[in-house]
């Protein structure tokens, strides 16, 4: 029996995929910088004391939905993108750490929302939105190091 090999796809994202994970983390990044805005500059003030601002609680929404959504895309990533990446010694060093950022981030993420230490909980999540500042510059130069020079 004559097995025939399929040539091996290129490790270059489509174009929907591409803007899935873009659109993803575009939602992800813009409601966690807003979300900080408001916890550190525009707590609100109430009968109790200082209090989070009523907007916080509808930016960690839109910000838990845009998670998994990105969630989604960054595993469909890992069975083409990441192996052929790999593979090829091609842009490895950036994917590596775009991916351990991601798994930062996603640890800390489950640590603000499931874990009940709430003397944990503000240096988590300092971690957490720090961590995903960095996330969100080393995405685009993972993406334009993958493409190389410009012709």
């Amino acid at each position: 029996m004559n097995a025939r090999r399929a040539a091996p796809l290129p490790a270059r994202l489509s174009r929907r995929h591409e803007q899935w994970l873009y659109a993803t983390a575009g939602v992800l990044l813009a409601s966690g910088l807003v979300w900080v805005v408001q916890h550190y500059f525009f707590a609100g003030s109430g009968e109790f004391g200082d209090g989070p601002s009523a907007l916080q609680a509808w930016l960690l929404r839109i910000h838990g939905a845009a998670a998994m959504g990105f969630l989604i895309a960054l595993g469909s990533l890992l069975p083409g993108h990441v192996v052929r990446g790999w593979r090829a010694r091609k842009n490895h060093r950036s994917g590596v750490t775009v991916l351990t950022l991601s798994a930062v981030l996603i640890v800390s993420a489950y640590a603000l929302y499931y874990i009940s230490i709430e003397e944990a909980r503000p240096w988590v999540s300092v971690v957490h939105w720090t961590v995903g500042a960095v996330a969100a510059l080393c995405l685009p130069l993972h993406v334009r190091w993958g493409r190389g020079p410009k012709r």
